[in-house]
């Protein structure tokens, strides 16, 4: 369609022009609006990133902070020198026991596997002989680590059952497996 006269022709032409500048005004409003908003963006991240790298030097001067606390106990207390396959003698209410430390700390997070763990070594009472005394019922003890050294061999599928004891000793396996830790395993 043709306008009428030229100078419908050239308001047309100048409505046609504001329209572009509009858009053009709008378009570049929006455009700082974005910019603004990614800039705070950009702001918030950059803050975000300085606060993680402050929590990441303070936790990294935690950790060298734990090492040297854990190397001192183990200085004080024993464990510089342990490895699973080290043979452990004790002496179990009397009785001579033999096994491995890898056997004794099978469980992580018992307080046998603590005790055993070489973090106490120095601490643990020994008998004249050297043996580690524990004064504790030798038949019961023996029955967990049976149940340890079995459970070493052991499927996962197939994993040995809680040990038991004749009824005369069941109250003090019992009192043992609670003292060592180990109940939560057979409450599964």
């Amino acid at each position: 369609q043709k306008p009428a006269t030229a100078g419908q022709a050239t308001e047309l032409q100048a409505k046609r022009e504001r329209t572009r500048r509009d858009a053009r005004v709008m378009t570049a409003k929006r455009l700082v609006a974005a910019q603004r908003d990614a800039d705070a963006r950009l702001d918030e991240l950059l803050a975000l990133r300085a606060t993680l790298r402050t929590r990441s030097s303070e936790l990294d001067a935690r950790k060298a902070a734990l090492g040297a606390r854990r190397s001192a106990l183990a200085a004080d207390n024993g464990g510089g020198d342990v490895r699973p396959s080290d043979r452990i003698k004790l002496n179990v209410g009397g009785c001579r026991v033999v096994t491995t430390r890898d056997t004794l700390t099978l469980f992580p997070g018992t307080r046998l596997a603590a005790l055993f763990s070489g973090r106490w070594e120095s601490r643990l009472q020994r008998d004249r002989n050297g043996r580690i005394f524990m004064d504790v019922n030798p038949t019961a003890f023996k029955k967990i680590l049976d149940f340890h050294q079995f459970a070493k061999i052991a499927s996962s599928e197939d994993p040995p059952p809680r040990p038991t004891a004749p009824e005369d000793l069941e109250a003090v396996l019992a009192a043992q497996l609670t003292f060592f830790g180990l109940t939560a395993m057979f409450e599964r």
